[in-house]
Parts: structure tokens; sequence; C-alpha cells
């Protein structure tokens, strides 16, 4: 168990070290979320939630997020399938006020298991309508995110280490470079009896603008009531 954890261990240093050197830092903040997850049968879930994120720090509202949806699991094949809703308020900080933006999406989650180690890919299709008053909005209407996971269960602990990378691309858009963002995630999810877990972990994000880029770095704390 030592030397499996040494190498995981390892490889979130690893991981660690592939972004930072893209950009410097140019804010951070804190992302929190609330979800409830109702298991309906031995193939559906659904879930709800409430995510709060600030940036500079936790000096300013960012975005206050509530979303739904469902996962359908098949059981015979290692793979979910999952359909959603997601309505962002998103803060103008120079006007003070709020503009709202709808998205939708569809995923598929597979995942394969070795020893106390899980992998993963998640590929997610989404479609972000924005409120007309943002001048910019549409810049990633349609975008299609894949997102590469592992995490590791350490034996007789609550504890599952994770790290995770996530690439965004635009899609039916003329806009350039179609791949204008990633993040990089790492934690770890902690189960409190059967009904209740926590995440905790750090996330980094980097934009790409042309040959600039930017990033942000956000520490996240997620709880979930699951029944």
């Amino acid at each position: 168990m030592i030397r499996i954890s040494i190498v995981f261990i390892f490889l979130f240093i690893f991981m660690m070290g592939v972004e930072p050197v893209v950009a410097q830092t140019d804010d951070w903040g804190v992302w929190s979320t609330i979800d409830i997850e109702k298991k309906l049968n031995k193939r559906w879930n659904a879930a709800a939630g409430l995510e709060y994120r600030w940036e500079d720090g936790m000096a300013l509202t960012d975005q206050i997020r509530g979303n739904f949806g469902a996962v359908y699991n098949p059981k015979k094949i290692p793979v979910k399938f999952g359909v959603g809703y997601t309505l962002i308020a998103n803060k103008k900080t120079k006007k003070d006020i709020f503009v709202y933006r709808n998205r939708f999406q569809l995923e598929a989650t597979g995942s394969f298991k070795f020893n106390r180690f899980t992998v993963s890919w998640r590929p997610r299709l989404q479609a972000t309508f924005y409120d007309p008053t943002e001048k910019k909005g549409g810049d990633e209407k349609w975008v299609m995110r894949n997102r590469f996971g592992l995490k590791y269960n350490i034996k007789k602990t609550p504890f599952k280490l994770y790290t995770q990378f996530e690439f965004f691309n635009r899609i039916f858009s003329e806009l350039e470079p179609s791949y204008y963002k990633n993040r990089f995630s790492t934690g770890v999810d902690i189960s409190i009896g059967k009904k209740h877990g926590l995440d905790i972990g750090y996330k980094q994000e980097n934009k790409l603008s042309g040959y600039e880029k930017t990033r942000f770095d956000v520490l996240y704390v997620g709880y979930t009531f699951s029944f």
C-alpha cells in the first residue's frame, strides 16, 4: 500500500507541475457546492444542487448556479449516461447586476477499476444560451468537454484521492482557437457514513485567447447528501 500511495503522490506532483508554467496567476477564488442525490431505482438517479463562486479571493461574487439532472446506469456496461440543466447567475461587477444563462448538457462517463484505482473519461456536450444584454455572449455557446480522471481508494479509510484534467473545445463556432480552456483538479473525497460526503480540493483553470493565457486558481469545497 505504501508503494502505491507514493506512486500516486508523485503523479499528483507531476500533474501539478504541468500547468503552472503556462501562465501567471491572474486571480483566485473559492467555489462551494451543496448537492442532493436521490436513487430512484436500480438504474436511475436524480440530483439537484446549488453552487456559489467567489473571485478576487472571497471579496467578490462571481456566479451563483442552480442545477438539476438525472443519470442512467445500464449496469451491463461500465458507462453511465447523464442529462442536466443549469441556471447561471453571472455577476457584472461594474454594473452590480446579475445576467442569466441557461445551460443544457448531455454526457457519458466510462470508468475502469483495477486494484484500488479507478480510471474515468467523461465527454460532455453543453449548450449555453446567454442573456441578450451580454455583448460578448455566445462566444462559447456549444462546447465539447473531455475530462480524464484517476482516483485512488485508500484502504480501510473513508478517503479517496483524485486528480482530473479537462479540455474545453468550441464547436459550431468560427472563433479561434477552438480549444480555448483547460482545467486541472486535485483533491480528496471523504465519505461520512452512507449518506454524507465531502469533496475538498484545488482547481486550476487556464484560458487561452490567441497568444495570451490567463490562469485562475480555485479552492473548492463540496458537500453531498445521498439517499
